[in-house]
């Protein structure tokens, strides 16, 4: 048995491993004078990036982690309100859904312009950008899902585009066209006509903020419009802004310490030694899920040769785990145990597995593993998620104490989303973060369902019971759907689920409000302090 006193050292070693790994930066950066109000707005606003994913600029060519640069470049037909979460006008005034809750029409909001002189957004540059999130070529997070669950999209005029559905979806405008997923609208006119090459280069859209430089793994700066007057949507109070790429979190802490950074996402260890230093913690409420993902169980990518291909298995994975404490130690508190990778309202009530290592013990035997076995845990570091790796090392801790072996790999998440997305991850397992998504059929579509190349564990059941979600169009019928395939995931052991958590970012004095919520930095809306 793990006890709390050997959490306690498995979590400092992994931590001192960690920070061996990276060097110390300690640069003093003079901060601007106090009641300067002009210095403060012309000094970027300094926001630092574990990565910047796959670092390129066009919707459909990169992953959902490039939100927090591309979402003041682009803006969204939906926006979702911070305080209510309902949605809200964009780029559209305005949409309706058809009978069948199927079918949808927008239009959209008149003279809105795309940077440096490309004219006004219509219905065809609407059309153009989901149809290239579609293509085969699309590399964008949500490709595979767009590709299974739309089958039209269309613009009807130059203000009015339609869109039709393969399955019927009532939440589909928050959960597909607002800026709390990755479908911000592009230029078709830029875009042909310079290709996609220039376009990913110098990216025009119609947001506040334009590219002014990107060095590769080092920055991003970006330029307010017309010095952050006249937008129709926001009104920056930071004339330009800066993305620093700091993959190690002990950086991170370091440069907020020294006034290098105004926003930085930081460890949850961090807190207490950054709030000594006068550094504020502003938590993104539910924003991640760490889970343990396993491979090879999607239908028709199964493979029966893994141990946890057995639901026994499975099981007595997640009774071997004390999910409580690392609640504790590793989140210091800030998470929720639930049954999920992602926040599920319906899903609440359910009960996780507790810690039960006999059980883990007994469940081996059964299944034909009564001295456990060997295995390979993948794990990396990303935002969020800096604590992935410190989570590997203490649940294979608590997997060896029943038997199983597991080996801890580093990797990237470069090159295990490739592995994940090709097919050929079904003979490890890995540890992985949930996010949250503004819409539950769409969390499953990318979790459980067989369409989606992300998806771990799916099957013909999964797959009917999202359809009869998406299909029931009455909200109280449709919760008792989604929560008897939540029984069910639990039931199985889907994954490892351990819990959702509050991301924890540090902020400097110079940051005043800054409205964030799931998925969405809303980096372009962060005030000045004072004001």
């Amino acid at each position: 048995m793990t006890s709390a006193a050997g959490l306690g050292a498995a979590i400092r070693a992994a931590n001192l491993r960690l920070a061996l790994l990276v060097p110390l930066v300690l640069v003093a950066l003079g901060g601007c004078a106090d009641g300067q109000d002009e210095a403060v707005r012309t000094v970027p606003l300094r926001v630092a990036m574990s990565t910047f994913s796959d670092g390129t600029f066009l919707p459909w060519n990169g992953s959902t982690g490039r939100k927090p640069y591309l979402d003041t470049i682009y803006e969204y037909l939906v926006y979702l309100d911070p305080e209510t979460l309902e949605p809200r006008p964009g780029l559209a005034e305005r949409w309706e859904m058809g009978p069948n809750g199927d079918r949808f029409r927008l239009w959209l909001r008149r003279g809105v312009q795309f940077q440096d002189g490309w004219g006004e957004l219509t219905a065809a540059d609407v059309e153009y950008t989901f149809r290239r999130m579609m293509a085969p070529d699309s590399i964008a997070g949500m490709a595979s899902t767009l590709r299974f669950l739309i089958t039209d999209v269309r613009a009807v005029d130059r203000y009015e585009v339609a869109i039709e559905l393969r399955a019927p979806d009532i939440d589909f405008v928050a959960g597909y066209l607002s800026n709390a997923v990755a479908v911000p609208i592009a230029s078709r006119a830029y875009v042909e006509a310079v290709g996609d090459s220039e376009a990913n280069a110098r990216p025009v859209g119609t947001g506040a903020f334009t590219l002014s430089a990107y060095r590769e793994e080092t920055d991003i700066e970006l330029s307010a419009i017309d010095g952050g007057s006249g937008h129709w949507r926001v009104q920056p109070q930071f004339e330009a802004l800066r993305f620093l790429s700091v993959p190690e979190e002990f950086t991170r802490a370091a440069m907020l310490k020294a006034g290098e950074v105004d926003i930085a996402p930081i460890n949850y260890d961090s807190i207490k030694a950054l709030a000594a230093a006068g550094i504020r913690t502003h938590y993104v409420a539910g924003n991640w899920a760490p889970v343990i993902r396993f491979g090879g169980l999607v239908e028709g990518r199964l493979n029966p040769n893994v141990p946890w291909h057995d639901r026994a298995v499975r099981q007595a994975m997640n009774y071997a785990i004390d999910k409580e404490a690392i609640v504790r130690h590793v989140l210091q508190g800030q998470a929720e145990i639930t049954v999920s990778d992602f926040p599920v309202e319906e899903w609440s009530p359910l009960a996780p597995y507790p810690y039960d290592p006999a059980k883990a013990r007994s469940l081996l035997a059964e299944a034909g593993y009564p001295d456990g076995f060997d295995m390979v845990l993948r794990t990396f570091t990303t935002s969020p998620g800096a604590e992935l790796p410190i989570i590997a090392e203490v649940v294979a801790g608590y997997w060896r104490a029943v038997g199983i072996r597991a080996t801890i790999v580093p990797t990237t998440w470069t090159s295990l989303r490739t592995a994940w997305s090709t097919g050929n991850a079904g003979d490890i397992a890995w540890t992985h973060r949930g996010l949250a998504f503004p819409n539950v059929l769409q969390g499953l579509f990318a979790s459980v369902h067989t369409s989606n190349l992300f998806a771990t564990f799916a099957n013909a059941h999964t797959d009917a019971e999202v359809a009869a979600i998406g299909a029931e169009l009455d909200r109280e019928r449709r919760a008792l759907l989604v929560r008897r395939l939540g029984e069910y995931l639990r039931d199985e052991a889907a994954n490892v689920y351990i819990g959702v958590a509050n991301e924890p970012y540090g902020i400097s004095a110079r940051v005043g409000a800054w409205p964030t919520l799931s998925l969405v930095t809303n980096v372009d809306l962060v005030t000045r302090a004072g004001d």
